[in-house]
């Protein structure tokens, strides 16, 4: 059993249980008792990982792996790499990013969700996750062209001249 502490503010408590972290807590305070217990594996997730629940994504990520293993290209590989990611951490580009950063008539691949802020200056062939209707709109107004990543592994299996934007 472990020797209750009589504190007067957090950091005396703090100090007492440095060492003791896998033992419960308490600190009586005014007549009350306060009990916490804490966690024996304290941020540890390695037990557990996430795991993708959208099939459509898990598919999408496997024929990206499977392009990359089939023609050794690392911009498959990358691309998967971070659909596997967490989606808030995924990629959420504006048009006005696209024009801004990518040259004049360039496939831009975007892992993630492609966004409608902003004006498309120049043609552009872009493939993303999705894509905004404003996004779409203004693209094809302009005369680009917007396709998946299915589409853009057929007509470029070796992924030569493609542009990450994320």
């Amino acid at each position: 059993m472990l020797k209750a502490k009589y504190c007067t503010n957090n950091r005396e408590l703090a100090r007492y249980y440095r060492f003791k972290a896998n033992q419960p807590r308490r600190c009586f305070d005014n007549g009350l008792a306060i009990r916490q217990h804490a966690s024996k594996h304290r941020g540890s997730q390695m037990s557990n990982p996430n795991r993708k629940t959208n099939t459509q994504l898990v598919d999408v990520i496997s024929q990206l792996k499977a392009k990359s293993r089939e023609t050794g290209s690392a911009v498959w590989r990358d691309v998967a790499m971070r659909l596997s990611r967490s989606r808030k951490n995924w990629a959420q580009p504006n048009l006005s990013r696209v024009s801004r950063h990518a040259p004049e008539g360039a496939t831009i691949l975007v892992p993630g969700k492609l966004l409608g802020s902003g004006d498309v200056s120049s043609n552009h062939t872009i493939a993303a996750y999705s894509v905004s209707t404003g996004a779409r709109e203004k693209i094809e107004a302009a005369g680009g062209r917007v396709m998946t990543y299915g589409e853009l592994m057929k007509e470029n299996p070796s992924g030569k001249g493609v542009v990450i934007l994320g």
